[in-house]
């Protein structure tokens, strides 16, 4: 048959068919993947029982050897499986290196990417050999010249063919260039970006396609189809919003229905009771089995609970409301339908700009069952917030680490066990402290002198709750507390500049302790009033980024 003529897989899947629609051989195989042309001939893939390995249009295998399975040549190399691990080889079926990899993918302008046992990606060039030093999370095939890496933060940039960063700039997911530019996804939602990894327009979108000839599909966050020019300009509509923004509005507007909901369920008891009939259930909670049977259809709807048979039973989501569960959210539900509801009251005043003066850590730290339950609560978000990330904290071996106001020790729990060579310590008021089983731990009031110092002092998630004044006092104590080239971690959500996210916790702050969340030029200038220098921000896989802060000069 002609080298021009490409054979086509028949619909069986077990042979291939030629130019004229008849079958090219006359041998049949368990799986036949695509013909690729290599050199001057046609190869495709086959399997039959457990052997796997390559043929020629007669249906002829090319070379002795099998395999467990085998996938198409890419100049001139093709991936296989053997009993040992995933490998490349040439024509004649021979190895292109003694490596073995948990897997191997395709070459692509004369690069693979491969995945070796600790299950890092990297690439190989044309030889086998990698084409850095550098491991990745995972990376993608090159395309004129550039790929995709993911970090070990979860967080993807562009490299170049000899591994560097082709750009600074970090997103949660991205795509290769295409026609100048790359499809981007940031917290707000995807853009297109051009080489320097800079969003071409202001506007995020639901999706994002390709650009085709200077114009791009996209989808809004209202259901809208857009076509967008190169600048971000909206050139066409190709459907309206599927949104129903008034419902949306009233659902919004009601979202306190979902708060005491849960907070009802928490505060009678029923997630501990269950699982249940309605009948014990309303005997163990003191209920009025009609007005308790118009809850439990609350919880279900919420998917909080489930009946099953004539039972009620906590959902895999409801079991977060057991105080049983290590990240328990039963203390956050009655801390939000008790006082913090109460303290969002006085929003109004607040943005008129009157001054209230928040009371709510002495008033958790004067009642001893508050402060059980607040940092229970505090605890829980500790866990599931901090405890993918504490292993890409810059701490080094030996050093002396204090989490200062760090409640009841998760974080330093979390720090010490990664870093059993550190000396982590706790610090935080008495009647805090007194509610931690960690083992080193100090009296702290963050706006009292600091005795001791550190290596490391980190402020998580404590910034956020004081306004300015006291926030640049606090981080004073903490760069007193220092040893000369100590550092301070802040662990905070930063603001962006350019976007809204994160506003209504700003607000929540604001409301209930008087605090606010920070962009990073708002870091950099309380840090800056308080002696100290923002080295780097480091994004991390989690709501929360890290920020260096060092002395200032001058401040040693």
């Amino acid at each position: 048959m002609s080298i021009l003529e490409k054979p086509v897989i028949s619909e069986c899947g077990c042979f291939h068919i030629g130019a004229n629609d008849n079958p090219l051989y006359e041998a049949r195989f368990d799986e036949v993947l695509a013909f690729h042309k290599v050199g001057n001939r046609w190869i495709a893939p086959v399997k039959r029982g457990a052997e796997a390995f390559h043929i020629d249009t007669d249906g002829h295998p090319i070379y002795d050897q099998r395999f467990q399975r085998c996938f198409g040549f890419y100049h001139g190399l093709a991936a296989v499986v053997g009993e040992d691990g995933w490998y490349h080889i040439d024509q004649s079926g021979c190895e292109l290196y003694a490596q073995r990899y948990e897997f191997a993918g395709n070459y692509q302008e004369n690069v693979c990417v491969v995945m070796d046992a600790g299950g890092q990606y990297f690439h190989l060039n044309a030889a086998g050999k990698p084409l850095y030093d550098h491991r990745w999370h995972y990376c993608g095939d090159f395309r004129d010249g550039i790929a995709v890496v993911q970090a070990q933060d979860g967080l993807s940039s562009h490299i170049g063919i000899d591994g560097t960063l082709l750009h600074d700039q970090w997103f949660d997911d991205l795509d290769v260039y295409h026609k100048g530019y790359a499809r981007a996804k940031t917290l707000q939602g995807w853009c297109h970006v051009d080489k320097q990894g800079n969003p071409i327009y202001s506007e995020r979108y639901a999706s994002a396609e390709p650009f085709y000839n200077g114009f791009a599909r996209c989808e809004t966050s209202d259901g809208a189809l857009v076509i967008i020019d190169e600048s971000g300009r909206v050139s066409r509509q190709l459907r309206g919003p599927t949104s129903d923004t008034f419902s949306e509005l009233s659902a919004d507007m009601v979202g306190y229905w979902k708060t005491y909901t849960i907070y009802t369920g928490v505060k009678l008891g029923v997630f501990e009771r269950l699982p249940a009939t309605i009948e014990d259930l309303s005997l163990s909670c003191e209920c009025n089995i009609q007005r308790l049977e118009r809850l439990m259809k609350g919880l279900t709807e919420l998917g909080l609970v489930y009946q099953e048979g004539n039972r009620h039973v906590v959902s895999n989501k409801g079991s977060y409301l057991c105080l049983s569960h290590k990240k328990t959210l039963a203390d956050a539900s009655i801390e939000y339908g008790e006082d913090l509801l109460e303290r969002w009251k006085s929003l109004p005043a607040l943005i008129q700009g009157k001054r209230f003066e928040s009371n709510i850590f002495s008033m958790v730290a004067a009642d001893p069952e508050r402060v059980r339950s607040h940092h229970r609560m505090l605890a829980s978000y500790a866990l599931h917030d901090y405890t993918d990330i504490v292993s890409l904290l810059p701490i080094k071996q030996g050093q002396r680490v204090l989490d200062a106001a760090g409640g009841t020790g998760t974080l330093a729990t979390l720090i010490q066990s990664y870093f059993p060579e550190s000396s982590v310590f706790l610090g935080d008021l008495k009647s805090v402290l007194e509610q931690a089983e960690f083992e080193d731990k100090l009296e702290l009031n963050l706006f009292s002198e600091w005795h001791e110092t550190y290596d490391v002092v980190i402020l998580s998630r404590v910034l956020h709750d004081w306004d300015d004044t006291d926030a640049i006092q606090v981080l004073k104590h903490a760069r007193h507390a220092l040893n000369r080239c100590g550092q301070i971690f802040i662990l905070e959500m930063l603001m962006q500049e350019s976007s809204s996210s994160g506003a209504l916790c700003d607000l929540h702050l604001m409301a209930a302790t008087g605090g606010k969340e920070r962009t990073e030029s708002e870091f950099e200038r309380v840090s800056k009033q308080a002696g100290l220098h923002l080295k780097e921000v480091i994004k991390l896989p989690s709501l929360v980024s890290l920020l260096v802060l060092e002395r200032g000069e001058n401040n040693g």
